[in-house]
């Protein structure tokens, strides 16, 4: 950056044939013009521009012109006229940078004697401070970001460390906690059932289950294991997934419509992350329709994308604009009982299989989850059941 503006200034010089030239960027901070870098002109009058207190005389508002100085002496914008004649300086120009409509610096061009300008000459200059100030914002932007990019690393850095450091404590808790709930347990066995002490190992046992809950999918989240895939099909898996939860649509009255596509493919997943996927998305919906409503769950095929997708919606009370671009952030939860860790490691293991997932939701309308798994080597019903009779045939 710092050789293509002294290129410019070089060569904005010598296209006008003038004396010298020098680049001034506006410093925010102190509201002055700053000289970053000049050519051909005296150091000792370079030195009275830099270090004065006083500033450059300020750019007039909304005036976006070039400014043509053939009086030195009683211009405004000339802080040493004296100096400045003295080294034979008789006339000067201003070209504004500018950028979104803002003045942010000038290139001001010195010149021995009075002379006229053609069009084509305040063109060549005006073209050049233009791709200038262009230069120098992308040059800024890209310092942005870098500054940027490099706290946001430190950031997730001292996050991961820290995220270790909880995974640790964790495993270390949760192995207190099972003998607390072992020995709670054969204590409330044994309890007289008319005594104080039931009701009290009860609530131990129902606390103490549910920090160990809580560990537990903070453990799951901290692993991400890694799928070990095989050759299965998303239909079954979701067959599995309502069969044990049954028991919760039939406490909740909670009616299911299942459109799953029979031309559904098998292909390469982690069949058990899957369902726990699958089973998290079924909780949350018999949580946010509480009773009597319907989730609808639905599988089909992207062949243009080679896709495999699942639709999961109800009719629940739905999520907030405000809180659904959260939803997916460990511990982060809209319900009054839970661990906000369901969804933070469904999402994980949805990334891990290279797929993607989805939620709109309208409060008082209800959710719509969208799944997308890629295919891998699948297989069609058709070419299963040739691959099955052919397994038969050998072994027979």
């Amino acid at each position: 950056m710092n050789e293509l503006v002294r290129l410019i200034v070089t060569s904005a010089s010598r296209g006008l044939n003038a004396m010298g030239a020098i680049l001034c960027i506006l410093n925010k901070k102190t509201e002055r013009y700053e000289i970053q870098t000049s050519y051909g002109i005296d150091e000792k009058y370079l030195a009275l521009e830099s270090l004065s207190e006083e500033k450059f005389f300020p750019w007039p508002d909304n005036d976006k012109k070039i400014h043509i100085i053939t009086d030195i002496m009683n211009a405004p914008q000339v802080k040493y006229p004296k100096e400045a004649r003295e080294i034979g300086i008789r006339m000067m120009l201003d070209i504004p940078l500018t950028y979104d409509n803002i003045v942010f610096g000038f290139i001001r061009t010195y010149f021995g004697e009075q002379k006229d300008f053609s069009e084509d000459e305040l063109d060549f200059i005006a073209a050049v401070t233009e791709q200038l100030a262009c230069a120098i914002k992308h040059n800024d932007r890209i310092k942005f970001h870098i500054i940027r990019y490099n706290k946001l690393a430190t950031k997730i850095d001292r996050l991961s460390s820290l995220g270790r450091m909880a995974a640790g404590i964790a495993h270390e808790i949760n192995n207190p906690l099972t003998g607390i709930l072992l020995y709670s347990s054969n204590l409330f066995k044994k309890a007289d059932p008319k005594g104080p002490f039931k009701e009290g190992l009860e609530i131990i046992m129902q606390e103490t289950q549910r920090c160990k809950n809580t560990i537990q999918g903070l453990l799951d989240f901290s692993r991400e294991k890694k799928p070990e895939k095989k050759d299965a099909n998303v239909n079954e898996v979701i067959e599995r997934s309502l069969v044990l939860m049954d028991n919760e649509f039939h406490i909740k009255r909670i009616q299911i419509k299942k459109r799953l596509d029979p031309d559904m493919v098998n292909f390469l997943m982690d069949d058990n992350q899957i369902e726990q996927v699958i089973i998290n998305l079924l909780l949350n919906s018999v949580h946010a329709i509480d009773e009597k409503g319907i989730i609808s769950i639905t599988t089909k095929m992207d062949t243009e994308r080679n896709l495999a997708v699942i639709e999961i919606q109800d009719n629940g009370y739905g999520i907030p604009k405000g809180k659904l671009k959260r939803i997916f952030e460990p511990f982060y939860t809209t319900k009054s009982e839970g661990t906000g860790l369901g969804l933070a490691v469904s999402y994980g293991i949805i990334r891990n299989h290279q797929g993607y997932i989805e939620v709109l939701s309208e409060p008082g309308t209800g959710t719509l989850i969208t799944i997308e798994l890629p295919i891998q080597n699948g297989k069609s019903k058709q070419t299963r059941k040739a691959d099955d009779a052919i397994q038969k045939n050998t072994h027979h």
